[in-house]
């Protein structure tokens, strides 16, 4: 690489930032061998500092997903960590909503420890159904800080699919109201609450209701 396009380094300020690889090991709860992921990085020749660019951060966490296909039913750190995050809870509010110690959560998302299959399958419930998550905090006593913020999130994004498979159609003939109702009905994701459910149902009925003779369904590619 060309000396004049190296980055300088950060710390020294002396010389450029060398491309550089540092391997992290996982151990997988039931796996013989560790798994291995060759991570990018830089470091300078001068004083040893080390320094990741957003290029090798973005390839890294690539890498990092994909030995998801070793972990067999196990949670990746991450998924476990971005369910957190996602309603705003601390590691000892997870704790408390999963029925787990204190420090449990630090170590699921370092990965020093695993949770075992009922706390997996609570944990893939609660990323997959956010109705689990709301259920098991209510029955905790744990307030979720996000939860408004995420169901707001589900009612765009349910908008917004809505917007996309009804499209007025003037040459194609007619549909009746309660054709399109049921066909709005049936497009529907199973995800989310039936509160939520019932949200983007009603506006999409009343987009309908609008213009009933006028309006034909077609799936979005």
């Amino acid at each position: 690489m060309n000396q004049a396009k190296m980055r300088r380094c950060p710390a020294c300020r002396q010389a450029g930032l060398q491309p550089a690889t540092r391997v992290r090991e996982f151990h997988p709860r039931g796996q013989a061998s560790p798994v291995r992921v060759e991570l990018l990085t830089s470091v300078c020749p001068s004083c040893a500092a080390e320094a990741t660019s957003a290029a090798q951060h973005s390839e890294n966490l690539k890498r990092l997903k994909a030995r998801k296909a070793q972990y067999g039913g196990l949670l990746l750190g991450e998924e476990i960590l971005s369910l957190r995050r996602r309603y705003g809870i601390t590691q000892q509010a997870a704790a408390k909503i999963f029925g787990k110690g204190k420090i449990a959560f630090s170590r699921y998302e370092n990965e020093t420890s695993y949770p075992d299959e009922s706390t997996t399958l609570l944990l893939t419930l609660a990323i997959e159904k956010p109705d689990v998550i709301r259920a098991l905090a209510d029955k905790a006593g744990v307030d979720l800080p996000l939860w408004g913020a995420r169901c707001e999130d589900e009612r765009a994004a349910k908008t917004r699919m809505f917007r996309g498979v009804l499209k007025v159609d003037t040459g194609a003939g007619q549909v009746s109201g309660s054709k399109m109702k049921h066909a709005v009905w049936s497009s529907m994701p199973n995800t989310g609450s039936h509160r939520e459910t019932s949200f983007a149902f009603d506006h999409a009925a009343s987009i309908v209701s609008a213009n009933d003779d006028r309006y034909m369904m077609s799936l979005a590619n």
